[in-house]
């Protein structure tokens, strides 16, 4: 369902600035009409598009208000952070570029956002895309990042010596021969928030695809059961279902109206399509659904109290690069450690100890300057062992309390080494184990 204006029973104005608007006389004028123009326009600068297309059918005034450009040129700027000098070609007025692409506009908002899909063969595996809206084009796009290993050298560690140190370097780039998403101006009009978009991708490759929008699962009804995406462990202010025996293709998860709409999660079916060669055309061959889930601007943005926050990449060796989410969450001693598919046994007496020393609950700079708390990292995107959305690895406490040593050794010269838990498990995600020595030395690349 497309975001238009009401059936219109007046005749339309021509644009007009707030303050040119001429006074019209009305048998019984409300007294919002009676405000003068400048003051209209001000209360209409505090409403959403919505509440400006309700009113726009309530009298010619009113519409002439609701058409005002620089309402719309404010929805469209909120919508595409960090673009100065945005215009609204190829569109004919910020108010048609903004309802050409209405309800998308919350992919380029939200900028960065992970799959559902595990380890598995799909062509959806491990995805992590960024969206942005083309100005030249007027659409709407994502692209998948990947990363490279870069230059490798190979040192020992005076430490271990037994122990071989790969150097990394990787290279983060985002995949531009085909675009995950592509939302092109009136792609969707006149459809209802219950269907799926066909979508311009993927054609190099014989793949067709179609995005659908979410409907979020209030938190009240999410119970342990329940398949959703994001998983728990990732903060999301959002959580929709990921799992359908039908693949979706009912309306039962899928939103009814506008205001249904989670501005959070969408979906993509991917297939291939053969046609010829004595295929029948529009046969579909491994039909799949993906749902993608974005991550919340402050999971990942570093602070002074948080400085290892961010999307790292990380390197697994024949698994190739993989990208992860640092987060140093605030930490309630009182509860225990957050629940994940993956238990921490071991911890139980560590958080049993913070409790009875009265340990504070949130993640602070200590004396020296250095950070205390809670460090995870999850896996964005993942491998057939350790798939996307698990832990791979914890340090419960970077502070003097899970502090092992100070590197002495040329290569980690003056680096805090903290005890943590490393994830690890075989192939298809089984006999999960956990090193409960593993030292924390230093992170190296961050996205910003």
């Amino acid at each position: 369902m497309a975001l238009s204006d009401p059936p219109d029973r007046s005749p339309a104005l021509p644009h007009m600035d707030p303050p040119m608007i001429p006074a019209m006389v009305y048998s019984s004028p409300s007294r919002l009409q009676l405000l003068p123009a400048e003051i209209i326009y001000e209360i209409f600068s505090f409403l959403r598009p919505l509440d400006l297309v309700n009113l726009s059918s309530t009298s010619r005034l009113l519409r002439a208000h609701a058409l005002n450009d620089t309402h719309w040129a404010k929805f469209v700027r909120e919508n595409v952070p960090h673009q100065p000098g945005l215009h609204y070609y190829p569109a004919q007025s910020w108010r048609h570029l903004y309802t050409s692409l209405h309800p998308y506009w919350f992919l380029t908002k939200n900028k960065i956002w992970f799959s559902d899909k595990a380890h598995t063969g799909s062509f959806m595996v491990g995805t992590l895309v960024l969206a942005r809206y083309d100005a030249q084009r007027g659409c709407i796009e994502a692209y998948r990042l990947v990363a490279k290993h870069g230059t490798h050298t190979f040192e020992s560690w005076d430490w271990k010596p037994e122990v071989i140190i790969h150097t990394f370097n990787p290279k983060v780039d985002l995949y531009l021969d085909d675009p995950l998403v592509k939302i092109n101006m009136g792609l969707h009009e006149h459809k209802r928030a219950v269907e799926e978009v066909m979508m311009d991708t993927g054609a190099s490759r014989g793949i067709k695809a179609m995005i659908s929008l979410c409907q979020g699962i209030l938190p009240e009804r999410q119970d342990p059961s329940m398949s959703l995406w994001p998983p728990n462990i990732v903060p999301a202010k959002e959580r929709v279902r990921n799992v359908s025996k039908g693949l979706f293709r009912g309306d039962a998860h899928k939103p009814k109206r506008l205001a249904e709409v989670s501005d959070y999660c969408f979906r993509i079916r991917q297939w291939v399509e053969f046609g010829g060669l004595g295929a029948p055309l529009g046969t579909h061959v491994g039909e799949d659904v993906a749902t993608f889930g974005t991550l919340l601007e402050e999971s990942y943005t570093p602070t002074k109290e948080r400085p290892w926050q961010g999307i790292w990449v990380g390197d697994y060796s024949g698994h190739g690069c993989e990208f992860l989410l640092v987060i140093q969450r605030d930490v309630d001693w009182t509860i225990g450690p957050p629940k994940s598919s993956f238990s921490w046994p071991d911890w139980e007496t560590f958080y049993e100890a913070k409790r009875k020393a009265g340990a504070p609950r949130r993640v602070l700079p200590g004396e020296d300057g250095s950070c205390i708390g809670r460090v995870e990292a999850i896996k964005l995107t993942g491998d057939p062992n350790v798939p996307r959305g698990e832990y791979t690895w914890i340090a419960e406490d970077i502070g003097p309390d899970g502090l092992l040593r100070i590197a002495n050794e040329q290569m980690f010269q003056g680096a805090r080494v903290v005890r943590s838990l490393g994830h690890s498990a075989a192939r298809g995600f089984r006999s999960g184990k956990k090193s409960v020595d593993f030292g924390i030395y230093a992170i190296g690349l961050t996205l910003k």
